[in-house]
């Protein structure tokens, strides 16, 4: 029962097992499926807002710069040969307008956008004529030595790489942006109006709400991958390029390639020249100045986008482990109960056998006789070891009219219930057939037809008929292919040579002989089953027949005195190993010449049916 209980109990908790992983894998797999589906959500967001201030600040740096060119297209004079005059300023050649000073008016318009505003004449030696106030770090003439080369390839209104100057009163470095418009009036030689937009003040205008969004960094490059102005001041004059970081720039180059509206993500920290970041999100917007391409960057951490979906992953993660853990709970409780249940039934089940069975040992017993024959002429003892809790193995004795004394031993393949339900049948076929037959050859010839005649499920019987006769001195035996009884002469047992004949319940037609054979004054014989022989010791070794003659050398006081002795041998021999078959032993000594006279009356052994 205990087997069984353990094979039920194991494939419920691994059906159970396997379940509870089942559910878990679902509730994980879903609970990441919301994770990921809230995170790029989030992410999507988080591209949309970034976009917009991409957007907003691009349009911004547009507006400013263009703002700034119209200003100073104002102070060109008029170009006889342009078409559209309407608008123009009328100024001399010294830049002034005509009618009303303007000049000075433009200047007090552009301050605060431009950090310098100055005329700057072209070709050999430079006449440098600033108007308004103009910033001191650098001053004009520094712009100008620096940039004359570009002031004089001038052909059109055009920007200026970033410029930078290092400011050593604040320890800091200063860029400059430079908007060049060459003008050639007729009456003189060209001169180029120049206006410096600083870096900084550009990032303050623009960048300052967007580094406030989310600890978000905004930068804007030229066409050459260089940060022209950053809300971060340290990364202004910085260059994107592999050097600096390969993760980096390949997600520039990639924005860039993407044209509007980009997002590219920096799963790892990554660093700008001395800064340092944290995994970002980059997105882009391309804003056009003049004749160059720039464009608005935006970076926001990821940890931005995590902690939009913390919380809601918290709750989903919550549930996900309250639906894990009651579902665990349900399985784990309906486990218990199928297993308790089934516990019951089997406890119940295996106490209603053991019942049926010791009811079932009860009435086989009784089939066996118990009382030893009280004659001085016979001393018999037996012993009867099922293998399970129903033998298979039985004997019999009981008299035969002169004074004749039947010893019967039968063995039926296997053991249980099916085995005891087959020894009743031939125990009770031998009981009823050779008292009529008188012989045992002719009892096991019919029993073997009755046995055939009926279904066993391919069962078969061995059995041996010894009809002993002391007056006459001999004994009469017939085998069925049971091992041959051993016979002492008071010094040593052999095997009683008998001819095999087949067992019982296979060929109908087999036939049996009775032999004779002569007895001595101390004639003992020993039948025993297979059983006996077979009986194994811890490391699987057989009793066999050599052990078994030697059990009971010199132990022939008494029948029961050989049974015991045997018996002993045989539990020092398997230790605690259990019994493989039934273990059947019948003992009889004879001592001749002391017999009865012979009686025609016939009596029945007690608990058997006449």
């Amino acid at each position: 029962m205990e087997q069984s209980l353990r094979r039920f109990a194991r494939r419920i908790l691994l059906v159970h097992l396997a379940l509870l992983v089942l559910l878990l894998g679902v509730v994980f797999f879903a609970t990441w499926g919301v994770y990921r589906s809230a995170r790029d959500q989030a992410f999507e967001q988080a591209q949309k807002q970034q976009n917009l201030l991409g957007s907003e600040a691009a349009s911004g740096l547009k507006g400013y710069y263009d703002s700034i060119f119209s200003d100073l297209e104002l102070l060109r004079p008029i170009n006889p040969d342009d078409e559209d005059t309407e608008d123009r300023i009328p100024v001399d050649e010294t830049g002034v307008a005509t009618g009303r000073n303007l000049s000075p008016l433009l200047a007090m318009q552009l301050n605060g956008r431009v950090a310098h505003l100055f005329r700057v004449d072209k070709g050999g030696k430079y006449d440098i004529r600033p108007f308004g106030k103009q910033a001191t770090i650098p001053t004009v003439q520094e712009l100008v030595e620096r940039n004359h080369a570009w002031i004089d390839s001038l052909d059109k209104p055009t920007i200026s790489p970033l410029e930078q100057f290092d400011d050593k009163q604040n320890d800091v470095v200063r860029g400059f942006i430079l908007i060049g418009i060459p003008v050639r009036p007729a009456l003189r030689r060209g001169y180029v109006l120049v206006a410096s937009v600083s870096a900084r003040a550009t990032a303050r205008r623009f960048f300052e709400d967007v580094s406030r969004v989310s600890n978000s960094t905004a930068l804007l490059i030229d066409d050459n991958h260089t940060i022209i102005a950053a809300s971060n001041s340290n990364l202004i004059g910085r260059r994107i390029n592999a050097t600096t970081d390969p993760q980096v720039s390949a997600a520039v180059s990639s924005l860039a390639a993407q044209g509007d509206n980009g997002a590219e993500r920096l799963t790892r920290p990554f660093a700008i020249g001395q800064e340092h970041f944290a995994p970002a999100l980059l997105t882009n917007q391309p804003v056009t100045v003049l004749d160059k391409q720039w464009t608005v960057i935006i970076t926001s951490p990821l940890s931005n986008v995590d902690a939009v979906i913390r919380q809601l992953f918290g709750k989903a993660l919550f549930w996900a482990l309250f639906v894990a853990l009651s579902m665990t709970a349900i399985l784990v409780s309906t486990a218990v109960q199928l297993i308790s249940n089934r516990a019951r039934n089997e406890r119940e089940r295996h106490e209603l056998l053991e019942k049926e069975l010791k009811q079932a040992r009860e009435i086989q017993l009784a089939w066996l006789p118990q009382k030893r024959p009280q004659t001085e002429s016979l001393d018999i003892a037996t012993v009867n070891h099922p293998a399970s809790r129903i033998s298979g193995d039985f004997y019999n004795w009981f008299d035969l009219p002169g004074g004749r004394t039947a010893v019967v031993i039968g063995d039926v393949t296997g053991h249980g219930m099916a085995a005891a339900f087959l020894m009743a049948t031939t125990q009770l076929l031998v009981r009823n057939t050779l008292p009529q037959t008188m012989d045992p050859g002719r009892c096991l010839e019919e029993i073997n037809r009755q046995l055939c005649t009926q279904v066993f499920n391919g069962q078969f019987v061995t059995l041996q008929i010894l009809i002993l006769d002391p007056q006459n001195e001999r004994v009469e035996v017939g085998t069925a292919g049971h091992p041959p009884p051993l016979i002492g002469d008071g010094y040593s047992f052999q095997p009683l040579q008998l001819e095999p004949n087949l067992v019982l319940g296979v060929e109908k037609q087999s036939t049996y002989a009775t032999e004779t054979f002569d007895l001595s004054s101390t004639s003992t014989f020993v039948l025993y089953t297979d059983g006996v022989l077979d009986a194994e010791a811890p490391d699987g070794d057989r009793f066999g027949l050599t052990r078994f003659r030697e059990s009971f050398a010199g132990r022939t006081d008494s029948a029961q005195g050989l049974v015991d002795a045997t018996l002993a041998a045989i539990d020092a021999f398997r230790g605690r190993r259990p019994l493989a078959d039934d273990l059947t032993l019948v003992a009889v000594q004879l001592q001749l010449g002391t017999a009865p006279a012979a009686t025609a009356e016939f009596r029945h052994p007690a608990g058997l049916p006449a």
